[in-house]
């Protein structure tokens, strides 16, 4: 069905249709968009809902009604440039939870990353004797 023969139809139904056709064009197009951001994050979906990668527990998902819950996090759409740490620090922490000390060098090192990112000259010492550890040298042996 093209385009017009679905909106012709519609103004059967919707004698209105065309007066709301260019909110309805923007909503569509905004879900699009924030589909759009999820897949970049590794969102899934189909038609019994949409779910995220669990950073706590790898290779599990999260379903979306329980995304806020469960994590704490924002949807990837509502990110900010802060967020984003967020989610990758909580990587770190599921990918080593089974071993806490190279869990707490690799979460000292994205928090170094982060603060030196943000221009903190002082942390560039630090950075590098994390980065020089042994345990993080040989985290994913």
């Amino acid at each position: 069905m093209t385009e017009a023969h679905f909106n012709l139809l519609q103004l059967d139904q919707r004698p209105d249709w065309y007066d709301h056709l260019d909110q309805v064009a923007l909503a569509m197009a905004d879900e699009q968009e924030t589909w759009a951001l999820r897949r970049d994050y590794g969102w899934e979906g189909d038609d019994g809902g949409t779910w995220g990668p669990n950073p706590l527990e790898p290779d599990t998902c999260v379903l979306d009604v329980d995304w806020e819950d469960t994590l704490g996090l924002p949807f990837p759409e509502d990110f900010k440039a802060s967020d984003s740490y967020v989610y990758e620090l909580m990587l770190v922490i599921g990918k080593y939870k089974n071993d806490p000390a190279v869990m707490a060098h690799m979460v000292a090192l994205c928090a170094a990353d982060y603060l030196g990112n943000l221009g903190e000259p002082t942390l560039g010492v630090i950075r590098g004797q994390l980065r020089n550890s042994y345990i993080v040298q040989h985290a994913n042996d």
